[in-house]
């Protein structure tokens, strides 16, 4: 069974989407959850980049595929990978944002300037998640070529151009964020940590057992809840601090650790497998309905940003399987041919 099939990676993704929908719900409505963000958002998009690192190093350094003959391996492997970065990721972001474009700018008053236009489409600045993850995966594909076999050496160089990207945050040069390339730099680091996690799987598993998933669970929500001021993990904002790093790196574990004893559950396997689809729609939706419940309903309450959240969920997943149904060439194009 393929590794995108296995039900731990689908339902991680699935609670990272689910998480974002949150997230987006309470920034637009005006209203957040106090404490509880804390505890999410150190995983909530940061394990997505660990979860896509598993799988991409699983892929790249297996074996066969890193024993394969030189031009085999660049002929095929690395092509397969660049055309599915392009197909998969950056052709699909560039549609929904250009779709999304317009109708964005209307409900928000936004002043439709063509400059503006082509940075939120062609430049990528609609959907930061996935052109990070491109220009994050564009340099691991890079760094495959040089055909190493052990994991640290990609760790090191994922390290190195995450602080390259964290001191040029910190000095504030190369301010233009096109495809969201210091995110991308950043990123990284989570993408190695999924790959340290995919080659030492089976022993970080053996030492998760239940008291000391408890005890790590525990001094994660200390950590996060009493030094908040320093724990900030936001890469979106390019605003994490290096105890951010730690706390993701906790948070993400124990997120695996939890999907690993969960059941399928058909609706979260759904959503998993189409992460990204619903990723897509988790700025227009909560944009959308949190704007219609202030203009028809009055006051602002908590329970009334849930129904807005829980309806942004219904809506995307409607949404989804209507694509996949008859549109699904727009996760990728390659699939017009047949």
């Amino acid at each position: 069974m393929s590794r995108k099939n296995i039900n731990w990676i689908n339902a991680a993704k699935a609670f990272c989407v689910i998480f974002v929908f949150l997230r987006h719900s309470e920034n637009y409505y005006g209203l957040h959850l106090g404490w509880f963000d804390g505890l999410f958002l150190t995983f909530y998009v940061n394990a997505f980049f660990f979860v896509s690192g598993y799988l991409l190093f699983w892929k790249q350094l297996s074996v066969p595929t890193i024993d394969e003959p030189r031009n085999v391996y660049v002929l095929s492997g690395g092509k397969k990978l660049f055309l599915n970065i392009i197909y998969r990721i950056v052709i699909p972001s560039i549609l929904f944002s250009t779709i999304e474009f317009l109708p964005s700018c209307l409900l928000q008053g936004r002043s439709i300037v063509v400059g503006y236009a082509l940075y939120k489409t062609i430049g990528g600045g609609t959907y930061w998640f996935t052109s990070a993850l491109v220009v994050a995966q564009l340099i691991l594909l890079m760094l495959y070529y040089s055909r190493k076999r052990n994991i640290w050496f990609y760790a090191a160089a994922s390290l190195a151009f995450g602080v390259t990207g964290l001191m040029i945050v910190h000095m504030g040069i190369l301010r233009n964020g096109i495809w969201a390339w210091r995110q991308g730099l950043i990123a990284l680091i989570f993408l190695a940590m999924g790959g340290i996690y995919w080659k030492y799987e089976k022993k970080i598993d053996k030492l998760m057992l239940w008291w000391c998933s408890m005890a790590l669970l525990v001094f994660y929500v200390v950590m996060v809840l009493c030094l908040k001021e320093h724990n900030n993990p936001l890469i979106s904002t390019l605003t994490i601090k290096p105890l951010g790093f730690l706390t993701s790196a906790m948070a993400c574990l124990l997120l695996v650790w939890l999907c690993k004893k969960l059941p399928e559950v058909k609706p979260l396997t759904f959503i998993g497998q189409n992460s990204l689809g619903f990723y897509f729609m988790s700025g227009a939706l909560p944009i959308t309905f949190s704007m219609v419940a202030h203009k028809y309903i009055e006051g602002s309450t908590i329970s009334m940003m849930l129904m807005v959240y829980g309806a942004c969920i219904v809506a995307a997943y409607v949404g989804v399987t209507i694509i996949n149904r008859f549109m699904p060439w727009l996760w990728d194009l390659r699939r017009l041919k047949s």
